[in-house]
């Protein structure tokens, strides 16, 4: 309510018209009050209503967020301003207080708040800008025999947060363009149980990769993030996935690692469950994961969340040259403009888009296929990874 009181005081000193007040009010408390009670009262309206309507709510709430913020500091110093002249005044000496620049402060907040709550709107119609990433690597360590080799990665499908296939048909095609030698799948099949990906199992089984298809699990593929699940509830809709993502031809590589294979010549596969920093699920077991390999060759490791890599990957005993991650979405939300790129993720997440090097390891966060939350994307686009190996000696990438 608070929000709302200081979007009503700016627009009222700037618009001065009850008829645009009444608009306001109505459209912003219509908004809360239909968010609250549909989940209040289990509700559903489709899930194509209740996107865009999570999305309108996301909005408005930032924009005022922003807005507020900003009336807040200079309420601030008006009530210093205010105890500095009263001071003055008991002292006897005169002081004058200026309160006419209100206008332009509310006119600044009202821009300030309707950059993020213009862009969030226009991003819900973005959300499916499917862009590929391509990048080249070289690697000392790798086989001559995969000179050559693609890997396209796909990370956070968030399947629950689809409409219908159609929306993100053209991503799929997309990722088969390519015509890869593997397709790696990073993690986040679902929001909050298996039952959300079970619509879009022959399309997913309908992805081509000539080595085949590996997968790890997220941080929402074990059913913690569904409130109906009990403990042992929980466990069985992670088999329920796995026996899914089977269906749709993913292998998925539960702390295991597997020979991909050129003749004689191979190199190292491995995956790590789910392994987060802070409050995150910390399954993965990199040490059981790598137990297998081969030291000598190259090696590669999907692990879901990049924040392992520092944690754990970078010093661990045995040499991990690429990792693939994804979890952060790049928050959905940001700018990348000729090599530079910004969103609010970064203070969170070191690494939150793109591939990154540290002691000659790489990194790649995978920018997430899809969605969850806000159901759009701006300037952060939906990625598919296409990375082309190569074996000559070590390059280093951005």
């Amino acid at each position: 309510m608070a929000l709302v009181f200081y979007g009503h005081s700016a627009l009222k000193v700037l618009l001065r018209s009850n008829r645009v007040m009444w608009v306001f009010w109505v459209l912003t408390l219509g908004l809360f009050f239909a968010g609250f009670v549909l989940r209040a009262f289990n509700i559903s309206l489709g899930t194509r209503v209740e996107l865009y309507l999570t999305g309108f709510l996301f909005a408005v709430t930032f924009g005022l967020l922003l807005l507020s913020f900003f009336l807040i500091l200079e309420d601030v110093v008006r009530l210093f301003s205010w105890i500095r002249a009263k001071l003055k005044s008991m002292l006897g000496t005169p002081h004058h207080t200026r309160i006419d620049r209100r206008r332009f402060i509310s006119a600044t907040a009202v821009t300030v708040g309707a950059l993020p709550f213009s862009s969030l709107v226009i991003g819900m119609g973005a959300r499916n800008k499917y862009t590929l990433h391509t990048y080249d690597l070289v690697f000392d360590r790798l086989p001559s025999a995969f000179d050559g080799y693609t890997i396209v990665q796909i990370s956070d499908l968030h399947l629950g947060s689809f409409a219908s296939l159609d929306e993100f048909q053209p991503g799929l095609d997309l990722i088969n363009e390519q015509q890869s030698d593997l397709l790696l799948f990073t993690g986040d099949m679902v929001n909050n149980k298996s039952s959300e990906a079970r619509p879009y199992i022959d399309a997913l089984a309908a992805l081509q990769a000539k080595d085949g298809k590996f997968a790890v699990l997220g941080n929402h593929d074990y059913g913690s993030y569904n409130r109906d699940f009990d403990e042992q509830m929980a466990k069985d809709d992670v088999q329920n996935l796995l026996n899914i993502q089977r269906q749709m031809g993913f292998s998925t590589l539960n702390n295991q690692s597997v020979k991909i294979s050129r003749g004689e010549a191979f190199f190292n596969l491995v995956g790590v469950e789910n392994w987060g920093s802070g409050r995150f699920l910390k399954a993965g077991d990199l040490k059981k994961a790598t137990s297998q390999i081969d030291d000598s060759v190259f090696t590669l490791l999907m692990s879901h969340d990049p924040s392992h890599w520092e944690a754990e990957v970078l010093n661990h005993e045995k040499k991990i040259d690429l990792c693939l991650s994804g979890h952060t979405h790049g928050f959905q939300f940001g700018v990348e403009i000729a090599g530079y790129k910004w969103s609010p993720i970064q203070y969170r997440y070191p690494q939150w888009a793109g591939m990154y090097e540290k002691n000659n390891h790489l990194l790649n966060v995978n920018r997430g296929f899809g969605f969850l939350g806000y159901p759009g994307r701006f300037g952060i686009w939906p990625e598919i990874t296409r990375i082309g190996l190569k074996s000559s000696g070590f390059s280093s990438v951005e």
